[in-house]
């Protein structure tokens, strides 16, 4: 059988999405790419001051190529340059204060005084146009065929780029979407749909692990099992609505208060346990007096006006022949029992010797 390699604490989306884009921060299709250096490199091989690649909107917002010119001064040159993309193959033309069709633009009359004007279209591979790369200068150029399929052959570069770009723009979504199939399917498999603490089946799974992972290293591990005091009253005073709500809170209280490694699960109805892997029962039972008071602060509105619950908490640890969960959790229990007998709103902590009496620590 396969043996399933399972993550503890659970994923949380928002964290496995930052860590998709920061490994793929280059592909990050959140960002601008500023593809500058070819453009750079199109102009020092041609010799023209200015280089612009001239997209479709849809790529213009998230990929730009431009040397020679301010941000200001390219976004002034997109609209002269978009007149390129009729062209359905490179072109150069020397002066275009010559040319009828470009003699009275703005851009040639104007301030930006374009007298050379060259551009190869952009294309997919499947011939799909998104835009020019383009060549401008203040002073006439004389643009022979060997410039001109250079100038082909850069485009082609642009073309690629981009492509490849915006392949792994939908990879990295993909991958993301990906990732928060994976948090959803953990959460339904996993976890209490209600609470959010992990479901019995998760618990044991992962509680386990802990107890091979202390036994191996001797380490120390405590197990709790606690439960919500006069809980059926809750329901039946106040309705099921707010003893969920109990619950939850419940859940997010023992969860602000304990660390990422410790375990929480929910075993059915107000019954949690929890494992701490590296932790002596007396630092347990501190940390269970801590809960203890945590959750008495909290405030539940309630048909007969605000009220408050409280736990009762049995502490126990895994004995050196125990190889499972299962006996530690079983004292624990015990210790639970005391503590309800004993009043309530308290803490047991249960001697490996069960001959002996739990010592109670609150």
């Amino acid at each position: 059988m396969k043996t399933i390699n399972m993550i503890y604490p659970p994923l949380r989306f928002e964290q496995q999405r930052s860590e998709v884009l920061q490994r793929y921060r280059i592909l990050n299709g959140s960002d601008v790419h500023v593809a500058a250096q070819i453009a750079q490199t199109t102009a020092m091989a041609l010799g023209v001051p200015i280089v612009l690649a001239s997209l479709n909107e849809r790529y213009r917002n998230w990929y730009r190529s431009a040397y020679g010119a301010s941000p200001a001064e390219t976004d002034a040159l997109q609209a002269f340059c978009s007149q390129a993309n009729l062209s359905e193959s490179a072109f150069a033309v020397p002066d275009v204060r010559e040319d009828p069709y470009f003699a009275n633009d703005p851009a040639v009359t104007g301030q930006q005084k374009i007298v050379f004007f060259a551009g190869a279209p952009l294309r997919d591979p499947d011939g799909k146009r998104f835009g020019t790369l383009c060549l401008i200068d203040s002073k006439p150029n004389a643009f022979g065929e060997g410039r001109l399929a250079l100038l082909e052959s850069f485009a082609a570069i642009v073309s690629q780029d981009i492509c490849v770009r915006s392949a792994a723009r939908y990879a990295v979504r993909d991958l993301i979407e990906a990732e928060h199939d994976k948090c959803d399917l953990f959460d339904l498999a996993m976890t209490d749909p209600l609470t959010k603490a992990l479901n019995r089946r998760a618990f044991f799974r992962f509680a386990e692990r802990e107890v091979l992972r202390a036994s191996r290293h001797v380490k120390p591990l405590t197990t709790l099992m606690l439960d919500i005091d006069h809980f059926k009253r809750v329901n039946d005073v106040h309705g099921h609505a707010v003893g969920d709500e109990v619950l939850t809170r419940l859940v997010a209280c023992l969860t602000a208060n304990i660390r990422d490694e410790d375990l929480l699960g929910r075993l059915g109805g107000e019954e949690f346990a929890m494992v701490l892997p590296e932790t002596e029962p007396l630092r347990a039972a501190v940390l269970a007096n801590r809960l203890r008071n945590a959750v008495s602060e909290l405030k539940f509105s309630g048909k007969t006006g605000l009220f408050s619950v409280t736990i009762s908490v049995g502490i126990s640890e895994p004995g050196f022949a125990d190889i499972d969960i299962l006996p530690a959790l079983e004292r624990a229990d015990t210790a639970l029992y005391r503590a309800k007998q004993n009043g309530r709103n308290r803490v047991e902590v249960a001697p490996l010797d069960l001959g002996e009496p739990s010592l109670a620590v609150a």
